[in-house]
């Protein structure tokens, strides 16, 4: 059976991406918001939009707004609320992070919340990143990290056996290599924590019943130090209730 691509696997759960707080207001959020800074003269880029949560939330504050994301039904939903929000200069469009169907210098905001741990080139992403932004725009990234080197295969195991198109979960650290390569300045950081209950996140990603008893199979043989790290929450009988997911946000110019 093949491995669902992230085109699969989100169209199979655009509804509930619609509707998910964690998405639509989810603590990241505002700091992305902070560090972007968006004004009434930005033309905006959002990649991997999904459901346009934060391209409609950047489009308020700009001259106009364009969402990118490579599953239709995602940018179906998209559409459907910019017109229930009646925000009208924010267009969606379907295409790759990986080879953005956009003009070079072009943009002079770009962000991307909550996907590039999907991404399989990173490289790739951040150098088209760099290449449609003009040259005093600024770039703001949200992701999910792993909180230390060490945490990397254990991590990575967990995201992939709940969601099979995710790639890989960097480190801090990692990001910073990352983006020094296109020539990327990091001007500054924050972390922000997600207290995701379990039973939530598998929801979300549409898991069967062998799945979710994997990944509280895994969990309960996480490490203390992993158990610390990750906030991983159990109830008396041992079974993972909650964890938290740290998020790296981080303005680039």
């Amino acid at each position: 059976m093949p491995i669902p691509s992230s085109k699969d696997q989100f169209n199979a759960n655009a509804p509930k991406y619609a509707v998910s707080d964690v998405h639509r207001a989810g603590p990241s959020l505002p700091v992305l918001l902070q560090l972007a800074a968006p004004s009434s003269e930005d033309y905006a880029l959002d990649v991997a939009t999904g459901t346009g949560h934060t391209a409609l939330a950047v489009a308020r504050c700009v001259k106009r707004a364009v969402g990118l994301d490579i599953a239709s039904k995602m940018l179906e939903q998209a559409r459907k609320l910019a017109i229930e929000q009646e925000i009208t200069n924010c267009e969606f469009i379907e295409g790759s992070a990986e080879a953005l169907p956009f003009p070079s210098d072009q943009f002079s905001l770009v962000t991307s919340r909550h996907a590039p741990h999907h991404f399989h080139r990173a490289d790739v992403f951040l150098a088209e990143v760099r290449r449609v932004l003009t040259r005093d725009g600024r770039f703001v990234m949200a992701d999910q990290i792993t909180p230390s080197i060490e945490m990397l295969d254990w991590v990575n195991a967990w995201e992939r056996m709940r969601d099979s198109s995710h790639f890989y979960q960097r480190t801090v650290e990692q990001w910073k290599s990352e983006t020094a390569r296109p020539g990327f300045r990091w001007m500054e950081h924050r972390i922000v924590h997600y207290r995701l209950e379990f039973a939530w996140w598998v929801k979300q990603a549409g898991c069967d019943e062998a799945t979710i008893d994997k990944l509280a199979e895994h969990a309960a043989n996480a490490s203390p130090f992993i158990r610390e790290s990750y906030g991983l929450e159990f109830d008396e009988s041992g079974r993972v209730m909650s964890f938290q997911l740290p998020m790296l946000v981080v303005r680039l110019e």
